[in-house]
């Protein structure tokens, strides 16, 4: 996890000078551009993001912890309605699972929709040819006896449909080592513009896809999605959230262009490696997002030092050079509402493992 909190910290935003429907995939679409837009400022009052690390060399000589900058241990477990665990007996004591996850006392989503927000479209000349099908495969998963496998953590029959999206063009800044990035401060005014559109609060998360050939980072520019550069190579994504003084609490996630070593899907993929990259990644933040919207205080391991801070998708990532000898840890093709795709896992406190659904 990332999380960064500042009082009072102002952001300049750039908000869209005028709007255009757009259609794609059955959504109804908005289109911001950002490169034309009047500056004007918002308040962000804290903001908190949790880190998909990417399966790269510099991950794993550092042991980067996804808990970074994090001033606060963690919270004190709480009692929770959904008893996950409850049909699979308990380890005679002393043992423990130590990888199951434990209640913290925040939100956990139980009616969400997702707003997908496609950034620079145009670079790679559609949706479907940077990313796939996000929308679709977004309908699929909440079809599916998979995203059910939540319920244990939200204590309901949660559904988590997929509504109004948004197209923005922004033009990325030049990074500290010379490639083009969209800054996290870009991120955030992107968010702000769609999310004053569509809407706020736990109802709404916002994807934000960003293309290929386009980096990211945190402020500092030392962790970061630049594939270009390895040394600061250390997630493929993040979700999280971010608080505004005029219009509230917005969810996040960013999914940078994820066919790229580090992050992509291990081929034969059932929809290409592009959208089957996208898609088991776009999975993972969305289910984080429904059992730990706020990045550090829902359903987190905390029974081990080993696994210390992971959230239910960082249990079952694969991890590097593991997918060619231990198929457990690699993504696996699943069927979701007749279609077939390759996603991960996620993990179980009924069956204290990964598994495929409920």
């Amino acid at each position: 996890m990332f999380r960064t909190k500042c009082r009072a910290m102002s952001l300049a935003l750039l908000l869209a000078a005028g709007s255009a429907q757009i259609a794609f995939s059955e959504e109804h679409s908005i289109k911001i551009d950002l490169t034309k837009s009047r500056v004007t400022s918002s308040t962000v009052s804290a903001s908190g993001f949790h880190i998909k690390l990417a399966a790269t060399d510099v991950v794993r000589s550092s042991h980067i912890n996804r808990n970074q900058g994090t001033t606060a241990g963690p919270r004190q477990a709480a009692t929770h309605s959904a008893q996950a665990g409850r049909a699979v007996p308990s380890v005679p004591p002393p043992g423990f699972y130590p990888a199951d996850l434990t209640y913290l006392g925040g939100a956990t989503l139980s009616d969400m929709e997702s707003n997908n927000v496609y950034v620079n479209k145009e670079s790679c000349g559609s949706v479907r040819n940077c990313w796939g099908d996000p929308s679709r495969f977004l309908r699929d998963l909440n079809e599916s006896n998979f995203i059910r496998l939540t319920d244990q953590y939200t204590g309901t029959r949660g559904s988590y449909g997929v509504g109004d999206s948004a197209s923005i063009n922004v033009t990325p800044t030049t990074s500290a080592f010379g490639t083009d990035e969209i800054t996290q401060d870009q991120i955030v005014a992107i968010v702000y513009s769609a999310a004053s559109q569509i809407g706020t609060g736990y109802g709404h998360e916002y994807h934000v896809f960003l293309p290929a050939g386009t980096d990211t980072c945190f402020p500092g520019d030392q962790v970061c999605y630049s594939p270009d550069n390895p040394a600061t190579f250390f997630f493929c994504a993040y979700h999280g959230y971010v608080d505004f003084a005029d219009i509230g609490h917005v969810l996040i996630s960013v999914e940078p262009y994820q066919n790229v070593t580090g992050c992509q899907a291990l081929p034969p993929t059932p929809n290409g490696e592009t959208a089957d990259s996208t898609y088991s990644v776009l999975s993972h933040e969305l289910i984080e997002s429904i059992t730990d919207p706020d990045a550090g205080d829902g359903w987190i391991a905390i029974n081990s030092l080993a696994v210390l801070g992971d959230e239910i998708g960082d249990l079952c990532e694969p991890v590097g050079l593991q997918c060619l000898t231990n198929p457990y840890f690699c993504d696996s093709h699943i069927t979701l509402n007749e279609h077939r795709y390759e996603i991960q896992l996620e993990y179980s406190n009924k069956y204290h493992a990964c598994a495929p659904g409920p």
